[in-house]
């Protein structure tokens, strides 16, 4: 089963428990089969919408909207290394776009349908440290980048694979 699947199901069942034991409570249900019949509707909506929100975000993702919007602009001499869909955060927002490896930065750019857009460029050999983190102290997929300004910025999506990536540069690069 793929990851997405996965995250659409765990969306799913977790929503479908709030709102079951929301409705538990604000109502007056006392009988087993009143309350099995909530919990059954609750995990089928809840799971159906989960699954239904991830296939929505890959066709946006996949569409011309998506993959226009996060492009970026380079020098005649620098080359795109790797390069996948991120969330940046800016405060408590985790802003989307994509994240882009290049042979000289280290760039995001937001994709338009966010509240906070913007591109955020950091040049190779002003990145200090890398590190991956828990994000909300549970999930293991977030990157961090210390720079040489001791400013930090988070990163999350496939953060193993962006930390080997940038592990690999060589040491001039990122120190």
């Amino acid at each position: 089963m793929s990851s997405k699947i996965k995250s659409g199901l765990f969306f799913g069942i977790f929503t479908a428990i709030v709102l079951i034991s929301e409705h538990l409570v604000s109502t007056n249900i006392h009988t087993t089969t009143e309350i099995m019949g909530i919990i059954v509707v609750g995990i089928l909506s809840g799971t159906i919408g989960g699954l239904v929100f991830v296939f929505l975000m890959e066709k946006f993702k996949s569409s011309a909207f998506g993959n226009n919007s996060t492009k970026i602009d380079l020098d005649e001499d620098e080359q795109i290394i790797f390069q996948t869909p991120a969330n940046h955060f800016k405060g408590a927002e985790g802003v989307g776009g994509k994240l882009y490896l290049t042979n000289r930065c280290l760039i995001f750019k937001s994709h338009k349908l966010n509240i906070q857009n913007h591109e955020l460029s950091i040049p190779l050999n002003k990145i200090a440290k890398i590190e991956r983190y828990k994000v909300l102290s549970k999930i293991s997929n977030g990157l961090k980048v210390q720079t040489v300004e001791n400013t930090t910025e988070r990163f999350v999506e496939k953060a193993d694979e962006w930390y080997v990536h940038l592990r690999s540069l060589p040491e001039t690069m990122v120190a």
